[in-house]
């Protein structure tokens, strides 16, 4: 049964993979979004749009992250239960157990992120709204 929470673990950690990658680009894109804005001569009405797509990009990973926290949590859980029922698990599941037993997924799991999230929409948002004056 343990090899069988293992080889779930790994399938939904693809799909983690890809909306971490996508996720990023996103990010990327609308930091992209905002430099040619700015390169082109900021409307409004382009100052609005590439936020709110930012604002929206870094909503996603948030998303994602929260996504991928529950993977994690939930194998945590899926582990706990298989040795509360009297199974045995092997040293790397009580290892995994141990290290993800978190109850919910929150931003303060991953200080990290939390902090490169901020900081991406600081990079999109900064430079539309506060522009450096040459």
């Amino acid at each position: 049964m343990e090899q069988e929470i293992w080889s779930i673990f790994a399938t939904l950690n693809i799909g983690t993979a890809i909306r971490g990658l996508s996720g990023l680009f996103a990010i990327w894109l609308s930091a992209r979004f905002a430099s040619v804005l700015m390169d082109k001569g900021a409307t409004m009405l382009g100052k609005v749009i590439v936020s709110v797509f930012g604002l929206c990009a870094v909503a996603m990973n948030v998303l994602f992250l929260m996504q991928a926290q529950a993977v994690y949590i939930n194998t945590t859980k899926a582990f706990i239960a298989l040795r509360d029922s009297g199974a045995e698990i092997s040293a790397n599941a009580t290892s995994f157990a141990s290290t993800y037993s978190a109850s919910e997924p929150t931003l303060s799991n991953t200080p990290v992120f939390s902090v490169m999230l901020l900081s991406a929409l600081a990079i999109i948002l900064v430079p539309m709204w506060f522009p450096n004056k040459k």
